[in-house]
């Protein structure tokens, strides 16, 4: 259902298009890139060694419907970021599939015993999602981002790959 191929210069104006406000870009991105977002940022970004950043293929029409990026760290652990869903793919049941393809990517290709990611405390689909995906609480782990007049509040969330490979992620 899902497969991720290679994010390319190609596809910049995709993931910009896909971006139309601050807001998002900071949901997806935290501080890393800047509104508006753009092609010299992106090339950066695909120019980071640590970072494999991806395409989401539909399978069934061989259609992209999202970005993500898996970002390697040097302590066992990468991060899933900058995930994005086209907007006209929202809400249709494909997160935890997604989330399965990157994390079976994640254990398969890196060397790496544990898998992160943020969420904003607001966004309860993708709490949700990531939960369902087998995702725990770091509770020791957040962070605050200024976002015009209001603090949004990332929430951390952790997998193993024993808890990957022990549970059968419900679809």
């Amino acid at each position: 259902m899902i497969k991720l191929t290679a994010f390319e210069g190609k596809d910049f104006d995709r993931l910009i298009n896909w971006i139309p406000n601050e807001e998002l870009l900071i949901t997806i991105a935290g501080s890393q890139w800047s509104y508006p977002l753009t092609a010299r940022q992106l090339q950066l970004y695909l120019d980071n060694p640590n970072s494999h950043s991806f395409n989401i293929v539909e399978t069934a029409l061989d259609r992209i419907i999202g970005h993500a990026e898996i970002l390697d760290a040097s302590d066992g652990t990468c991060k899933i970021d900058k995930l994005l869903v086209d907007p006209s793919c929202r809400g249709k049941g494909f997160c935890v599939y997604i989330m399965r393809e990157l994390l079976r990517h994640a254990f398969e290709h890196l060397p790496v015993h544990t898998v992160e990611l943020n969420v904003f405390d607001w966004n309860s689909a993708g709490i949700h999602c990531y939960e369902k995906s087998g995702f725990l609480f770091n509770h020791g782990k957040t962070q605050q981002f200024p976002v015009k007049a209001k603090t949004w509040t990332a929430l951390n969330m952790t997998i193993t790959k024993e808890k990957f490979i022990s549970s059968v992620i419900p679809v």
